[in-house]
């Protein structure tokens, strides 16, 4: 399944995604990451020494999830698929972008805080997603209360859905 063109955004905001690697008896590891996407393929930056780090030494499939979680607005894509993972030069040229993308040039540049991400990122996952899910709450309303034909007053939310944050 091919990237919803209206879900593109969320490659390029600023989120919190969801990784999920196998422990060596199967079972699914998930852990919060911080990405990039960058032609064409996702970066994820985490060290050889970490659990994730481990299980994709060991077996490189993985899935990528962002969402957003805009009352209403609730969307999301899932990229799956096999990494190829970098490590040495190649790790030390895409570890940073991935890294100035959450952290500003100013902690980037710390004396303590830069070297520690930059100690966590040895290892560089890198995603060319084999295949996508997504889904689209906003898209789904609009077509699930089409009989309201538009009329706000004739609908609330919160008749039908408990929000997903208090």
């Amino acid at each position: 399944m091919a990237l919803k063109p209206s879900l593109e955004h969320l490659l390029d905001e600023r989120r919190i995604a969801t990784m999920t690697t196998y422990d060596a008896d199967g079972l699914p590891h998930v852990t919060a990451v911080w990405f990039l996407w960058e032609d064409g393929a996702l970066y994820v930056n985490t060290s050889a020494q970490t659990s994730k780090g481990r299980n994709l030494l060991r077996d490189p499939r993985t899935a990528i999830c962002i969402d957003s979680r805009e009352i209403g607005k609730e969307a999301g894509i899932s990229a799956c698929g096999t990494a190829e993972l970098l490590t040495g030069e190649a790790a030390a040229e895409i570890a940073p972008r991935v890294n100035g993308k959450y952290l500003t040039d100013k902690a980037m540049q710390d004396p303590v805080m830069g070297p520690a991400f930059a100690a966590m990122s040895d290892l560089v996952v890198k995603l060319v997603p084999q295949r996508w899910i997504s889904w689209d709450m906003e898209a789904m309303g609009e077509e699930m209360f089409a009989a309201f034909d538009g009329d706000e007053a004739d609908f609330d939310e919160a008749d039908y859905f408990h929000p997903t944050v208090p």
